[in-house]
């Protein structure tokens, strides 16, 4: 074993994870780590450094006593700035580790501005613009979109969340119930608008995927066909994941000051604090939101196509047994 364990971390591997991804504990561990800003700060060098520690290590030609941390580090840094299929660089923006600090400034714009016809408008499409180049930097990299059916896609998902918005804020206004209650009401339409474009944004954004299907692969990591099931699997799983998402961050901040205003907060303090409020509620909800569901999952193979499972008869895993189970990329 040319690298040296220190007892703090799991032996290094290429195949496990560090953290136990069978757990929505381990999960939201592991995409606490890869969703750290400070991985936007990373060069060239950095990515190609840890790439060829890692190459080093699978080829095992690492210096002896490599510490287990440093790999997991390398590791840590390739997930948080590759993209899981391709290997390459992800654009920064679109990179998961810059999801925190982009959706901070959406969503305070969101809870924070008034709520004009303008104000709706212009953070709903904000928030829908860059939703739809984070789809389409993290979709699977085993489909393919064309431009335009990307552009009608976006202007779909666009048009949805600010009707939305529009139709349900005005509902509260003409809804005979209390000004408290009408507030919080309020508060709530940025979500149900978010949430319903979302899934809206994901299932069109990656409907192609549902007939040309994703590519499913075997224990040991190798594909063995292309699934329109697993496609289906993978979609809804994203799809609940992006409805999940948002609700911490656009449900909880105005619950949490409507308490604080009990407390008679100084004016002058109170943006500030609910600034704080919404930092707090991004940073932690979105890992735990996309730990919900693991990024790789694993479909029965009695689920697939009658075809592929035909295929699959023939075939066995590494170690000879038969394969019940395929794995595919969910996407994020």
């Amino acid at each position: 074993d040319m690298a040296s364990s220190t007892g703090a971390v799991p032996p290094f591997s290429l195949d496990k994870a560090q953290f136990d991804l069978t757990t929505w504990f381990g999960r939201t561990s592991h995409f606490f780590s890869i969703t750290n800003p400070r991985y936007l700060f990373v060069s060239d060098a950095d990515i190609n450094a840890a790439k060829s520690k890692l190459d080093q290590f699978k080829a095992g030609t690492l210096p002896k006593g490599t510490p287990h941390s440093e790999l997991w580090g390398a590791r840590t840094l390739c997930d948080a700035v590759l993209h899981s299929d391709t290997k390459e660089p992800v654009p920064t923006p679109f990179r998961v580790c810059a999801f925190v600090p982009a959706n901070v400034p959406i969503c305070a714009g969101m809870l924070m501005m008034p709520q004009t016809p303008f104000n709706v408008v212009f953070w709903q499409w904000v928030n829908q613009s860059y939703n739809a180049g984070f789809n389409y930097c993290n979709r699977n990299a085993s489909s393919s979109l064309d431009n335009q059916t990307l552009g009608t896609m976006y202007l779909s998902a666009t048009a949805l969340s600010v009707t939305m918005a529009i139709g349900l804020g005005k509902a509260v206004k003409k809804a005979p119930i209390s000004p408290g209650t009408a507030a919080l009401l309020g508060r709530i339409v940025p979500y149900c608008a978010v949430a319903g474009a979302n899934v809206f944004n994901i299932c069109l954004m990656r409907s192609g995927e549902l007939k040309s299907g994703i590519e499913v692969k075997d224990e040991s990591g190798k594909v063995v066909g292309v699934s329109k099931e697993a496609a289906k699997a993978a979609i809804t799983q994203a799809a609940i994941t992006r409805a999940l998402m948002p609700a911490p961050v656009l449900l909880v901040p105005p619950v949490i000051m409507q308490l604080l205003d009990k407390c008679k907060l100084p004016p002058r303090i109170r943006p500030a604090v609910e600034f704080s409020v919404i930092i707090g509620c991004v940073a932690i909800a979105l890992p735990a939101a996309i730990g919900v569901f693991p990024q790789e999952a694993s479909i029965a193979v009695n689920k697939l196509e009658p075809e592929l499972q035909q295929e699959l008869c023939s075939r066995s895993n590494a170690d000879g047994s038969p394969i019940t189970n395929l794995l595919f990329n969910k996407g994020v």
